[in-house]
């Protein structure tokens, strides 16, 4: 396969016989048949016909246009028409100049240089550019000149000067040293030079500069790869920062919620100042416990007891209705009130509980009570040591009642 410029060459090199051959045969025709115009002599005017239709389709090199078979066979039959004297020459060149332009178009997409520019954003601008046929084939060439930084052919008078070197180049190493000094400019710039120096010691070692091209578009692509990996990889990073500090900042707001709520709590319970268990004396939960919901009741309505009757679980609450019967003050119920303020009180078993005199009288006195009631009570001993009312039914309330009643003035249900 022919270099780009090898091509140019050949096409240059045939375009200039074909121009030669034209000339002699418009010369012999004036010298030999006296014509004014080859147009005007049947016989030169079929040969000169002849000869451009061999420059297209009887080409003895490899050109733009060859095994284009569809361009040829319409070109044969315009120089068919062009012979009769029914198609002129301009017809014929615009139809070459814009299969030409075609060529070109197929040609820069094959090469691939649309990868050699600056950016993805760039390389795919111009890949729909190479695709619009509404762009001029010469706008087209400038922007790609443009786009891929062309500092070795800046402009056409560069590019005629680097053919005439390849034309007089005598040697095959003549021909590599005249690509490396045009492609790398290593006397120029040494240091760039030096970073491909991978693909100059491949054009020294005859690799075509076709391949050394690929080869240089297949590590650039796999560099622009590489570069968007990074940068993908890195926006994932960046991502996955944002979240572990969304995460942490979610962890940090929770913990404070459980600090302000634990704080807010012990704040709570330091409000209320409960005594202990009436069990097991143990340090009360102030938001899990039980309460003696009768001696509560019986100290909202009548305003009997020491306070509350507590409990710290469900077992000392059963086992202080439920277990040893004992008729310590702790264990027995509030049930009345004696018209005297003394306290009366039932042991678990339902049998009346006597009063002590040295307990009760005393205190009656020193509140200066007068005591006058000797005939409501009846006594356990001849000492009088212990008593109770005679008529203990008129000073007793039901539990029901006590119940009913606390529902009616409070209006809570009791169950």
């Amino acid at each position: 396969m022919l270099e780009a410029w090898d091509e140019v060459l050949n096409l240059n090199k045939e375009r200039q016989r074909c121009a030669d051959d034209l000339e002699k045969i418009k010369a012999a025709c004036a010298r030999d048949h006296a014509k004014q115009h080859v147009s005007q002599c049947p016989e030169c005017w079929d040969r000169l016909v002849n000869r451009m239709r061999d420059r297209y389709l009887n080409c003895a090199t490899k050109e733009w246009f060859s095994g284009r078979r569809l361009f040829l066979q319409e070109l044969d039959t315009m120089f068919s028409k062009a012979r009769g004297g029914s198609l002129d020459f301009k017809t014929i060149e615009q139809r070459i100049h814009d299969e030409k332009k075609e060529w070109y178009r197929d040609k820069v997409r094959n090469l691939g240089l649309h990868s050699a520019t600056k950016s993805p954003s760039e390389a795919k601008l111009l890949q729909q550019k190479l695709y619009d046929r509404e762009i001029p084939t010469e706008e087209l060439a400038s922007e790609l000149r443009g786009a891929i930084s062309d500092e070795a052919f800046p402009d056409e008078a560069a590019f005629d000067n680097f053919l005439n070197r390849l034309k007089d180049a005598e040697t095959a190493q003549a021909r590599n040293d005249i690509y490396i000094d045009t492609l790398f400019q290593p006397s120029r710039d040494p240091e760039k030079a030096a970073m491909y120096q991978r693909y100059v010691e491949m054009i020294r070692g005859g690799v075509t500069v076709q391949h050394v091209m690929d080869v240089m578009l297949r590590d650039r692509r796999w560099a622009q790869s590489n570069e968007e990996q990074k940068q993908r990889l890195q926006r994932k990073l960046e991502e996955l920062k944002r979240a572990k500090a969304a995460h942490e900042l979610s962890l940090a707001k929770k913990q404070k919620a459980r600090q302000d709520k634990a704080a807010a709590a012990a704040a709570s319970d330091s409000q209320y100042n409960l005594p202990p268990c009436s069990v097991c004396s143990k340090a009360l939960d102030a938001r899990d416990f039980l309460a003696c919901p009768l001696c509560h009741l019986l100290g909202e309505q009548y305003g009997l007891g020491n306070g509350p009757v507590l409990y710290c679980s469900q077992t000392c609450h059963e086992d202080d209705y439920v277990g040893e019967q004992r008729t310590t003050a702790r264990q027995a119920k509030p049930v009345s009130i004696y018209t005297t303020l003394t306290w009366k009180w039932t042991r678990p078993d339902g049998s009346p509980c006597f009063a002590e005199n040295g307990v009760h009288i005393p205190e009656r006195k020193k509140a200066r009570v007068e005591v006058d009631d000797d005939s409501q009570l009846e006594y356990a001993s001849e000492d009088k040591t212990q008593y109770r009312a005679r008529k203990i039914e008129e000073h007793l309330v039901t539990l029901g009642d006590v119940v009913e009643e606390y529902q009616q003035r409070t209006g809570a249900t009791v169950s």
